[in-house]
């Protein structure tokens, strides 16, 4: 009986093959027209960055150059099935401090968090992370602030306090270096009444241009700011001199200051009280002065408790003119008729009866028509006076004896206006004649009469 024989595996081969070929291409047909491969863009992909710590944990810091942690374009290749399953959240990139070049870059790798064994290709239109890599330096800079724009009228800014006053930066040493100073700044335009509020801290260099603070770290980023507000009112600003000049001179009562009215910022209750600056008496002295006298005064001790110059550029400097002219002198001429007797004791009558020198002595009748004083003062208040503006009298109640008939020689007083004096005193004789004592007299002269 004849043996059957086995198949050989490599009987037909190329024809085996060709079918193979032609089951995967067929395969692949299919494939490509129910699932077909296709391409898809993601913008501006931001890339993470790992293991910084290999940087920082040596003292230095990185900076990213030109934003090249961010791929502009990914373009993803895959069947439209898994295209269509992909989002920006899936689209992962990293790239490993590990890996950092000698010229500071970083290999950028992209995958994707879900199919990523079906993906086709990832590829992003850059490749590198570029970074500078230098010493991290620390400084504190004092906190300053701006304040823009003006209060409504008839309102100043007064105090400025910030809750922080400094502010710690840490970052490369470039950037630190090149910081001149911290700001916070506040618009006050138009504001009535004191503004509280949370500002940013601005940093500048030396030009006055604003530093990016990104690759930089602070201890604070804002601060809280108030800014007082305060009502202004115009006072006027006075004062009374004193002293005495020299002989022949006299104070006008007069002075005058330069500026006369100075404006002050305070709380409007303070304000409310607050009519004038009052300049002491000490300070306007004019002791020895033979003329108008000037004098430069600072005016800020006298202020109105809680308040302010509302101007900030005013100092607080016055000047003061004290008035002080040549004494002048005037005679009046007095009738004894114009003498008026005063306080004349009850019972009592009273009459001038002649004039009197400044011992005492009675003049004669022709003497009481030349009663006259020599009055000194300002010619201003001289020229305008007269007679009846002196008020000339004799207080009969404090004459000797109060209610005691007799003569008796006494000066006769004046009302005399401010700085003004007289230069002489005039005396008269005034006769008292009290009823009592003239009953009596007769009374004892009848006495005697009868008892003779």
């Amino acid at each position: 009986m004849k043996e059957k024989k086995k198949p050989d595996l490599f009987e037909n081969l190329g024809l085996r093959i060709i079918a193979l070929i032609a089951a995967v291409i067929t395969w692949l047909l299919v494939t490509n027209i129910n699932d077909p491969v296709t391409y898809m863009q993601f913008y501006n992909v931001p890339v993470k960055i790992l293991n910084t710590a290999l940087i920082t944990d040596q003292g230095d810091v990185y900076t990213v150059l030109d934003d090249s942690d961010v791929i502009p374009v990914v373009t993803v290749t895959a069947p439209r099935s898994i295209i269509d399953a992909l989002g920006e959240e899936n689209i992962i990139a990293t790239a490993d401090v590990k890996n950092l070049s000698s010229l500071n870059t970083v290999s950028i790798s992209l995958t994707t968090n879900k199919y990523y064994n079906k993906i086709t290709s990832i590829k992003g239109s850059i490749d590198t992370v570029r970074l500078s890599v230098e010493s991290k330096s620390t400084s504190i800079f004092a906190l300053n602030y701006e304040v823009k724009g003006k209060p409504a009228d008839g309102y100043v800014q007064g105090d400025v306090t910030l809750d922080q006053n400094q502010v710690r930066i840490s970052g490369p040493a470039s950037v630190v270096s090149g910081i001149s100073k911290a700001v916070a700044s506040v618009d006050i335009g138009g504001a009535s009444a004191t503004i509280t509020t949370s500002v940013d801290v601005k940093l500048y260099d030396a030009a006055g241009n604003a530093v990016d603070t990104e690759s930089l770290i602070m201890n604070i980023s804002s601060v809280k700011m108030t800014v007082t507000i305060l009502p202004t009112k115009d006072v006027t600003v006075t004062g009374k001199a004193q002293g005495t000049p020299a002989d022949g001179y006299l104070l006008t009562g007069k002075v005058t200051f330069d500026p006369e009215t100075v404006k002050l910022a305070g709380r409007a209750s303070v304000l409310a009280s607050a009519e004038a600056i009052d300049i002491p008496a000490d300070v306007l002295d004019a002791t020895g002065a033979t003329g108008d006298t000037e004098k430069t005064i600072n005016i800020k001790p006298y202020l109105p408790e809680n308040t302010s110059f509302a101007d900030k550029d005013f100092d607080g400097t016055v000047k003061a003119v004290i008035g002080v002219e040549a004494a002048s002198a005037k005679v009046f001429e007095i009738d004894p008729a114009e003498i008026a007797l005063r306080n004349v004791p009850d019972g009592c009558t009273a009459e001038i009866t002649a004039g009197a020198d400044e011992h005492g002595n009675a003049a004669t009748k022709e003497d009481m028509k030349k009663l006259s004083v020599t009055l000194s003062g300002l010619a201003s208040v001289l020229d305008g006076m007269s007679v009846s503006d002196l008020s000339p009298y004799v207080d009969v109640g404090k004459l000797a004896g109060g209610g005691k008939s007799g003569v008796y020689s006494t000066e006769v007083s004046y009302f005399l206006p401010e700085f003004v004096t007289a230069a002489d005193r005039i005396r008269v004789a005034v006769t008292v004649n009290n009823a009592a004592d003239a009953a009596a007299q007769d009374s004892s002269a009848s006495g005697s009469s009868t008892g003779g």
